[in-house]
């Protein structure tokens, strides 16, 4: 079932490809209309390890979340041309408290995170959105091998959240909304520290929206034409500290380097596609027996991928599916793997992002933090 959900996951968020670009309406007003929501979330956690079955302290199994989320909101009717292509899109920031039943071994998880609200139909009181959270949680009580040795999910302090919905939202009066929807939520180190099973949960939500300034303006809502487009060439270089999957509970953690050269072609105002290679290094970062020698070599990777992009103004939600052509563990075209991620332009064609690295669409290997330059040509 989390194959179905991790897939599930990976094409919604492919399906704000609508059209975008980043200038800016001067006969619209600036001004952001303000609201706050509470929400309260129910889920099923997914059991994947021995832990969440039964092998813990409480001995019983782990499977149920609750959160309580507030979430500060702005929307613009489209003062800047990707808000017109998203049509009007709510975006903030938000904090959640999470309970799944065990504080002694998991903790009371906090969030906090970045929220994108993209319409997908609007009627005359009701609206439908779907939902996009990224950030970091903490306040886990995470893996230790004599304190805490059955938590096999969560082995750092830190995870990130990530949270993918679909709401219906009903306004009640001019200022108060009610909204209902599904969500996916997914909590992860990336492989920064292991055991990092993590946390894949769906469930039900509720929520209450106050506006704390007027609505938007529905009539003012314009959807831009065809915006200018371009060709790119993305330099990528990337480097990642982490812990593979097959050495769970070791002490070795394993540096690396890597080099990306992608083409892009946009193909709307809201998505491009890119064809590339990335090309990687890694080796173990200390050395305990002197003998060791195989296990301190230096690793060679090339993938070949496929990256689906979707924009918003200078920021970039990153997806891609590759294979691997040469990888001393895989062999050659015998395992696919993805990337999923965020990328900022930050100054003039330089961009900073973060991907997370997986196989088998439900396994993290690894994070990339990376640090780009691309090369544009205008259509």
């Amino acid at each position: 079932m989390i194959l179905y959900l991790k897939k599930f996951m990976f094409v919604l968020l492919l399906l704000p490809t609508i059209r975008a670009h980043s200038q800016t309406d001067t006969t619209l007003s600036k001004r952001n209309h303000k609201s706050i929501s509470v929400s309260y979330l129910k889920g099923n956690i997914i059991t994947t390890t021995k832990f969440l079955r039964g092998d813990n302290l409480i001995g019983m199994p782990i499977n149920k979340y609750q959160s309580v989320t507030i979430n500060l909101l702005w929307q613009n009717s489209g003062y800047y041309d990707w808000q017109k292509v998203y049509r009007a899109p709510y975006f903030g920031a938000g904090v959640s408290l999470g309970d799944v039943n065990d504080p002694l071994e998991v903790g009371y998880p906090i969030s906090f995170f970045c929220v994108l609200g993209i319409p997908v139909k609007r009627w005359n009181k009701l609206e439908i959105y779907s939902e996009y959270q990224f950030g970091i949680a903490t306040n886990w009580k995470c893996y230790h091998p004599l304190y805490n040795p059955k938590n096999m999910n969560i082995g750092a302090d830190f995870s990130f959240h990530v949270n993918i919905g679909m709401s219906a939202y009903y306004s009640l009066s001019k200022k108060l909304d009610l909204g209902a929807g599904m969500n996916f939520v997914h909590f992860s180190n990336g492989g920064i520290e292991r055991p990092n099973k993590g946390f894949n949960i769906y469930g039900s939500r509720v929520e209450l929206k106050y506006h704390l300034d007027e609505r938007i303006r529905r009539e003012s809502i314009r959807l831009p034409g065809r915006l200018e487009r371009s060709n790119d060439l993305l330099f990528m270089f990337s480097g990642a500290r982490f812990q593979m999957v097959e050495t769970e509970l070791s002490a070795d953690y394993y540096g690396l380097g890597g080099f990306s050269l992608i083409y892009f072609t946009q193909l709307s105002n809201a998505f491009r596609l890119g064809y590339g290679a990335d090309f990687d290094c890694w080796k173990l970062l200390h050395c305990k027996p002197i003998d060791d020698c195989e296990r301190r070599e230096l690793k060679k990777s090339l993938g070949f991928i496929l990256q689906p992009e979707i924009i918003f103004d200078k920021l970039t939600l990153v997806t891609g599916l590759g294979i691997y052509v040469s990888h001393p563990k895989f062999g050659s075209f015998k395992q696919i793997y993805q990337r999923l991620g965020i990328r900022y332009e930050f100054y003039k064609n330089a961009t900073l992002g973060l991907n997370v690295r997986g196989r088998d669409f439900y396994r993290a290997e690894y994070m990339e933090f990376n640090l780009g330059y691309r090369i544009r040509w205008m259509k």
